[in-house]
């Protein structure tokens, strides 16, 4: 067998620590995704119970997801120091990092990613986002020979190790590993670019290293001829003399690459948890506290049901030496021998009666149902559940119940403050001068930018997440209105100030009602226009006076202050 590496060493020592967790993080990561998933009776599919699912896990972690994502997030950088640049054609660093980063928001489709995000954290406590600058993407097509283009994916948190484990900021890491799975074939033919020797492709092989995969479903793949997989690792570490990282990235026993200065002076790994855990870079899982009562209820359920399939139906009881036979079907005759005429017919045969199944049963299911949303802040008024009466009262329910979400709210702040960060980083570093779709006086232009720029540019990352936001933006809305009717401001001032999304093709309109202005301006100060407007009677004068008086009368009207007449020699 070959050796292995050294950072794979590293790998191995992760999975120890996580491993010794207790409970078991990767046993807790697994129950919790089958549950919400819905499969809760997981290893117990041969027992002759019913096996009910009430999924009150997938209600809540839906809800609360649901809720941290009611609006948009928007990543805004603000200079530390003033930097100038008020001329609209000559754009700040700000200008162009908000422009910039705007771009890769969309393009990662971030909304979704943060939806994705957030379901990972509810399930296993942890959500990972990793960055790379892909050099086989040509983000311009033919029109610009520009090659490059940041990537971003989500990593399950089973597939992140911490150098120092009980610490869960990224930047203090002396090193940080990532690891996935991926074609055999594909991972030779990226050492082959890395000219790697054969010895080190030729090690590359399949492997079964698939145990420590989220879900039970990551521990199932195909297996075929030429399609193998292997586990391989990505290891950052920050080299303290350069103060840049570096990776590397291997298999089990060959390098893919080795040591690569990346340039970045900040780890492309941004990390985060649900709910912080004391001394562990893991965080804990909404799911994990409502296992057992997702447990108790299914089992509650699953005995009330066994009851009534065995009890439901009486079981008939019969004399046998005199009726030999009992025929149950519908309507058919029984005959009986060797009775006494007058004796009562129940003296030889009968039903048992069941027995009573306690009511307390439902109470206890009903309770434990309500406890936990109630335990969880979740209200009948959060939910809709509720007859909208009295809006007033709903509103501060609703408010209140969103106190638990503070603090996975400000996990997510921070871990969104992390990729503009990290986006800035590289950004800076890899993109070098190419052009930028800016908006110049309400017009849409292609700018060449030089990128480099960001590299040495202190930014403050100011993040706007969740409900607030959107509330915001909707108040100003409506204080524009008011303004709009009140006649307080023109209407050219209402569109300026409107966000975009509100009026599809808004800067067009913008442009449109200002040329018709600038029209309707040079009608109205047409001298024809003007004189046309005077009396008969000042039109004669008008006409009838000498040309120095006719230009001050236009002057005039104009509005323009008439021009000192020169003195007569």
């Amino acid at each position: 067998m070959a050796e292995k590496t050294k950072d794979w060493q590293l790998y191995e020592a992760g999975k120890k620590y996580n491993n010794s967790l207790k409970p078991n993080y990767y046993d807790t990561v697994d129950a919790n995704l089958e549950f919400f998933a819905g499969n809760q009776w997981r290893g117990l599919e041969a027992d002759s119970m019913p096996k009910p699912v009430f999924n009150i896990i997938k209600r809540v972690v839906t809800f609360f997801v649901a809720s941290l994502t009611s609006s948009k997030t928007k990543v805004h950088f603000e200079p530390l120091l003033n930097t100038g640049g008020d001329d609209h054609e000559n754009l700040t660093p700000t200008d162009i990092a908000n422009a910039v980063v705007a771009n890769l928001m969309e393009k990662f489709k971030m909304d979704f990613k943060i939806k994705d995000a957030l379901f990972d954290a509810a399930n296993t406590g942890d959500y990972a986002a990793h960055f790379y600058f892909d050099m086989t993407k040509q983000p311009y097509g033919s029109m610009y020979e520009i090659k490059g283009e940041i990537e971003m994916e989500l990593i399950d948190g089973t597939n992140v190790f911490f150098g120092n484990a009980n610490n869960p900021k990224s930047e203090t890491q002396p090193y940080i590993i990532i690891s996935g799975r991926d074609m055999v074939q594909n991972l030779r033919e990226e050492a082959k670019r890395w000219k790697q020797q054969e010895q080190e492709v030729s090690a590359i092989k399949e492997d079964k290293n698939y145990s420590e995969q989220s879900s039970d479903n990551g521990k199932i793949e195909v297996e075929a001829d030429e399609y193998g997989k292997a586990l391989y690792i990505i290891v950052y570490r920050k080299d303290p003399k350069t103060g840049t990282i570096k990776a590397s990235k291997s298999v089990e026993s060959a390098y893919i690459y080795k040591d690569i200065d990346t340039g970045l002076t900040t780890y492309p790994v941004a990390w985060a948890n649900w709910e912080k855990q004391k001394n562990t870079y893991h965080g804990r899982a909404l799911a994990t506290g409502l296992l057992p009562n997702q447990i108790y209820i299914n089992r509650q359920f699953a005995m009330i049901m066994y009851h009534l399939m065995m009890t439901a139906f009486p079981k008939a009881v019969y004399n046998s030496d005199i009726i030999p036979y009992w025929d149950n079907e519908i309507g058919a005759s029984i005959g009986v021998s060797g009775m006494d005429i007058n004796a009562p017919i129940k003296n030889i045969a009968g039903y048992l009666e069941p027995g009573n199944m306690s009511n307390q049963i439902i109470q206890t299911i009903e309770l434990a149902m309500q406890y936990t949303k109630e335990t969880m802040g979740i209200s009948d008024a959060a939910l809709g559940q509720i007859d909208p009466k009295n809006t007033s009262a709903i509103i501060a329910v609703q408010k209140s119940s969103a106190i638990p979400l503070e603090n996975p709210k400000a996990n997510l702040y921070e871990w969104m403050e992390d990729i503009g960060k990290i986006l800035i980083d590289m950004i800076g570093t890899y993109y070098g001068t190419r052009p930028l779709v800016v908006d110049i006086q309400g017009e849409k232009k292609i700018q060449m930018i030089d990128f480099s720029q960001l590299k040495d540019t202190w930014f403050n990352v100011r993040v706007d997440v969740g409900e607030s936001s959107y509330w915001s933006e909707i108040a100003a809305l409506q204080t524009m209105d008011k303004l709009l009717e009140g006649q307080y401001i023109e209407f050219i001032d209402y569109l300026e100030r409107v966000p975009d999304e509100y009026i599809p093709q808004k800067q067009e309109l913008i442009s449109k009602i200002k040329q018709q202005m600038e029209q309707a301006e040079m009608m109205a100060n047409d001298p024809a226009t003007l004189i046309a407007q005077l009396t008969p009677e000042e039109q004669r004068a008008f006409y009838a006076a000498p040309p120095e008086q006719q230009q001050a009368i236009i002057q005039q009207l104009q509005g323009q202050p008439a021009q000192p007449q020169a003195p007569m020699m």
